[in-house]
């Protein structure tokens, strides 16, 4: 019981310590653009475009340590021990709502990521030079979908520590049906 407790409180400080997918995000502005700022995308299209590859490549591999991770706490921790509670017939309804509520936020976040990788597969598939309109759309639409699995992200780690603080209360109770 110690060790579980001890794993789950490792990984819920490694996940908040973690690189967080959050990038700041500048107000963007639904004003007409103007043939300034059109040239202004011309011209800096290559450094865009390098730069959107360069976060596209690290966002691939914080994905799949991220998801990796994600699946471990579901199937390595939650399912198991939430499976020995209830062969043991303990109370503790709050640990599997928590769990499953988890599980519905991890497929979010798959749906969320894949959705993002789409829209950033096409805007870097967009020629700034040719389309600038076209690419600062694609752009603020990349930015609004990476923005949501961000949000995902947090939920999944509200949910943690909302599965954490469930089984603390679960472990003390349990420690107070031994005594």
């Amino acid at each position: 019981m110690k060790r579980f407790l001890v794993l789950v409180s490792l990984m819920s400080l490694s996940l908040f310590g973690a690189v967080s997918l959050h990038v700041a995000v500048k107000a963007q502005e639904n004003a007409p653009m103007t043939e300034a700022h059109i040239e202004r995308i011309r011209s800096s299209c290559v450094d865009a475009q390098s730069s959107l590859s360069q976060l596209h490549a690290s966002d691939a591999l914080l994905r799949v340590n991220r998801g990796q991770l994600y699946e471990s706490i579901s199937t390595k921790l939650m399912a198991p021990f939430n499976s020995r509670v209830a062969l043991n017939r303990l109370d503790s309804a709050g640990l599997p709502a928590v769990a499953s509520q988890y599980d519905k936020q991890l497929a979010a976040f798959r749906l969320s990521y894949q959705q993002y990788e789409e829209a950033m597969t096409k805007t870097l598939r967009i020629n700034c030079a040719l389309q600038p309109v076209a690419f600062y759309d694609s752009v603020n639409d990349t930015r609004e979908k990476r923005k949501i699995t961000h949000d995902s992200t947090i939920e999944l780690h509200k949910t943690i520590q909302g599965y954490k603080a469930e089984f603390e209360a679960f472990a003390k109770e349990f420690q107070e049906e031994k005594k």
